[in-house]
């Protein structure tokens, strides 16, 4: 083998190098940036999360409201039915 031949297998083997590092850096890249993405999603989601969690708070606390409401009218209408009932029977 020549010199020619010596500098052809060096400059291939250089180019080949310089070709999978140069894949390997965009994947890297490519990967950052999916990453980042992906973290700014569950960021977003950790406070949608966390907004529905105090607006789920919220409703439970306006559905006992309203049971206490509904529990005092049943009482009114039974009174009101228990006085009926004895003015029609009187």
């Amino acid at each position: 083998m020549g010199w020619v031949e010596i500098t052809a297998l060096i400059f291939s083997g250089i180019a080949l190098i310089y070709a999978i590092y140069r894949d390997k850096n965009d994947e890297v890249d490519e990967l950052i940036t999916r990453v980042s993405k992906m973290e700014t999603k569950v960021e977003v989601h950790d406070t949608e999360i966390q907004r529905l969690k105090k607006g789920q708070d919220e409703l439970e606390d306006t559905i006992k409201s309203l049971q206490g409401q509904i529990h005092n009218l049943d009482l009114k209408i039974e009174r009101i039915l228990t006085i009926l009932e004895n003015q029609k029977g009187a």
